[in-house]
């Protein structure tokens, strides 16, 4: 089954009133003034999934537009948004914290590595780590930003808002700091094989929208897959009432490009596979859920299998998989569960949609048929 179980509630999350230094461990900063610790298992300039330690349940996920800024547990940051930047993503999940010393960032956008590190209610006291003899020096804690430890914690000293500021204007000097900077270069690369290469492609190029478009309607695919399963973990969800979850229906249907799209479905025991048009498809998964008392759904590894390519017919396709896995609770024990890998057709077309009494011919991307690569029992 193509589902997910997502859960939105961040009341956990508490207000950034501490000025005591964090606990090493990934970290997201909410513009909301709100704070979420957690371990975030992907993050993109669209969104960042993550889970709670505390609870073993599925990932959580936050837009992009709800985030000021992120830390991992070895220190590494990035400050929304991202504007498309993949990179900072890249080395914010895989590229690990290579600090000699503490950094104190100052509100004027300064970056001091230091040693002997200590401060107060009123002060920072430090000495220069690149000075031949270092003597003590103070600095007033209403000119520094934030303090990144080489430990991986790292301290607000001003207010959210204001130290991501200044975070995102020396985000390049940390980094070469850090060596995340050269890291990101290596890896940049062993991917192109040439750094003086460009990536983009030759489809990307001829798009009517330009490389940038393009590019957009990549990520817009990547969404869409992921608010497609946003929809069916509300339609298999037992608790569900019945009205919304034909609500439901209806809006997971225009994801696609028309109702005769299909799902793949499997019998793990069996191997048999049947397809199902889309309604019919989640109409039926509806049914499914009230089998159990609860449902577990989580997915990973979303990406690109296939990109989008043009077609003879002018619009461009590509594929999208996925790790689906899927648990069936009674009385809070697993009665089933299988993991499956996934394909979904995602189709870049022009459609005519009313726009001011005049109708225009636009750009967007849709779903098509979903398909299965492989299904096994957990």
């Amino acid at each position: 089954m193509f589902t997910t179980l997502r859960k939105y509630s961040l009341v956990f999350a508490s207000l950034l009133v501490s000025v005591l230094p964090t606990v090493a461990q990934d970290i997201v900063y909410q513009n909301n003034g709100k704070k979420v610790d957690c371990k975030i298992i992907e993050i993109n300039p669209q969104k960042i999934k993550y889970k709670i330690p505390q609870n073993p349940g599925p990932a959580y996920s936050m837009d992009a537009g709800d985030v000021l800024m992120a830390f991992s547990s070895t220190g590494n940051y990035v400050v929304y948004p991202l504007n498309g930047d993949n990179a900072q993503a890249a080395g914010f999940m895989h590229t690990p914290a290579n600090k000699q010393n503490d950094l104190i960032i100052t509100l004027d956008n300064q970056v001091i590595a230091v040693i002997e590190l200590s401060l107060n209610d009123k002060e920072v006291k430090f000495k220069k780590a690149d000075d031949k003899k270092p003597k003590e020096q103070k600095l007033a804690k209403s000119k520094i930003a934030v303090i990144l430890y080489k430990d991986g914690r790292h301290e607000l000293i001003a207010d959210p808002a204001a130290a991501a500021a200044s975070l995102k204007a020396t985000k390049t000097q940390t980094d070469q700091i850090t060596g995340v900077d050269n890291t990101l270069k290596t890896d940049a690369n062993a991917n192109t094989g040439n750094t003086n290469t460009s990536n983009t492609s030759d489809d990307a190029v001829a798009f009517p929208g330009g490389p940038e478009e393009f590019e957009k309607f990549r990520n817009k695919a990547l969404i869409k897959v992921d608010e497609l399963g946003t929809y069916l973990a509300t339609i298999v969800d037992p608790k569900t009432p019945a009205e919304k979850a034909n609500s439901t229906i209806g809006l997971a249907v225009t994801l696609f490009v028309n109702e005769d799209a299909r799902v793949e479905v499997s019998n793990v025991n069996t191997g048999i596979k049947n397809k199902y048009k889309i309604r019919d498809y989640l109409r039926r998964l509806k049914l499914v859920g009230a089998d159990y008392q609860e449902v577990e759904v989580s997915y990973a590894d979303i990406s690109y299998a296939t990109d989008f390519r043009k077609g003879p017919d002018g619009n461009y396709y590509g594929v999208v998989s996925f790790v689906q896995t899927f648990k069936g609770l009674v009385d809070g024990k697993v009665v089933y569960g299988d993991v499956t890998q996934r394909n979904v057709t995602v189709i870049l077309k022009l459609y005519e949609k009313a726009v001011d009494g005049e109708t225009k011919k636009l750009w967007d991307v849709f779903l098509a048929d979903v398909g299965i690569e492989e299904t096994r029992k957990l």
